[in-house]
């Protein structure tokens, strides 16, 4: 059998955020049925404990972590970073997790190999590989809503910019892929739109329904679970905060912030909003996924299965989000949807105890059977197995 390779670019502990998430569960259901080589990008504050911690988390892989290379031009600032961005063929935020090192490491590997999430695509060209690229967005689509959102003139030109050497990028690294797989059925639309490829298939995200996890919701308090740093993030927010939420404080209600990329800025503008609770980064997000009585996703850009919504739903959260915030999970009792500000207030206000107490129940029924880490390792593995890339019937020989 082909020894399996397998490329993340961003470390997976600790599990601060979404991407990290999928990244891990992706990894261990790999090792539950077959030993592989995982090369793997280094945080700036990535340290030793934390790689010997994910050894221990995967006993049967052999772990090789690489430090991002720094910028040569980055004394210039923003404009030597974009420059050099550009001659390496690959967006900003995807020149920042890259390792020339691991590249080189690359190219003595044979066999299969697994590149997890966009940035890893950067490695697909100039190796014997035969790759299959798991994608969590399509990026010609998703940098094309940034610049659609971008306000004032320089803003709209860094965001075309974006769209251009992403889309650049992107193509490439499809022609270099075997496969693909992408998040939900919307972005393999995306994708077919985009280049004129079919994803190969789809792997929808999913989360571990937690243990022993007690519920003790407080009426009328409810959450927003985000990362602040991400701009679609903090956008719809903020319109959720403008047009929405002055009608449920009024109510009664009141709103916890919390995620990760909190910046006092960004905690000094939201402060001006009456009725918030603004957390920020919570090491624990049991206790706070206890007392919500319903969570808000006010998105109207992004794209794929958003793993802040199970996780809401997975801790038998009540959730109310658009359109965008629901994709790529299937209509349910456990989700409610509208498209305005005023919308989701609406629909929060029109629900009574009973009617959220039936959600909740629903959520965990819904994870369990369609979103659960059991099934999507069965996923990952039968999907892998179809397109030639794992064969977990024999075992590998060395690593």
């Amino acid at each position: 059998m082909d020894h399996l390779t397998v490329v993340v670019t961003f470390f997976p502990l600790p599990q601060d955020r979404g991407d990290p998430i999928r990244v891990l569960m992706m990894l261990r259901a790999l090792a539950s049925v077959r030993p592989y080589t995982l090369f793997v990008v280094r945080r700036p504050d990535t340290t030793d404990e934390q790689v010997a911690q994910l050894r221990a988390l995967l006993p049967d892989v052999t772990v090789r972590a690489f430090d991002a290379t720094p910028y040569r031009m980055n004394r210039l600032g923003p404009l030597g970073r974009y420059q050099e961005s550009l001659l390496d063929g690959m967006p900003p935020w995807v020149r920042t997790r890259y390792s020339e090192g691991l590249h080189e490491a690359l190219r003595g590997s044979v066999g299969s190999g697994l590149a997890i999430g966009e940035a890893a695509g950067a490695y697909l060209r100039g190796t014997s590989l035969r790759w299959h690229w798991d994608k969590a967005n399509v990026l010609a689509a998703s940098s094309r809503q940034d610049a659609d959102e971008a306000v004032g003139v320089a803003h709209q030109l860094r965001a075309r910019y974006l769209t251009r050497i992403s889309t650049r990028f992107e193509k490439q690294a499809l022609g270099n892929a075997a496969t693909v797989s992408v998040t939900s059925d919307e972005e393999a639309a995306r994708l077919g739109r985009a280049y004129g490829r079919p994803a190969d298939f789809t792997l929808p995200s999913c989360v571990p329904l937690p243990d022993r996890h007690q519920r003790c919701p407080v009426e009328g308090h409810l959450l927003w679970l985000s990362s602040f740093s991400y701009h679609s993030n903090l956008l719809g927010l903020r319109r959720f905060l403008a047009d929405g939420w002055p009608r449920l404080r009024a109510a009664g209600f009141t709103l916890e912030l919390v995620g990760s990329g909190l910046t006092d800025p960004v905690r000094d503008s939201l402060a001006e909003h009456d009725g918030l609770e603004i957390t920020g980064w919570a090491p624990d997000l049991g206790p706070v996924l206890a007392r919500a009585r319903a969570a808000v996703v006010p998105l109207w850009s992004g794209a794929g299965v958003k793993l802040k919504t199970l996780t809401l739903l997975a801790h038998a959260v009540p959730v109310f989000s658009t359109t965008v915030g629901r994709e790529g999970i299937p209509a349910t009792g456990a989700v409610r949807v509208a498209d305005t500000p005023e919308g989701l207030a609406a629909e929060l206000l029109a629900a009574s105890p009973e009617q959220l107490d039936g959600m909740a129940t629903e959520a965990v029924r819904l994870v369990r059977e369609r979103f659960a880490e059991a099934r999507f390792a069965d996923q990952l593995i039968s999907s892998l197995g179809r397109h030639g890339l794992l064969d977990h019937s024999i075992p590998n020989e060395g690593s």
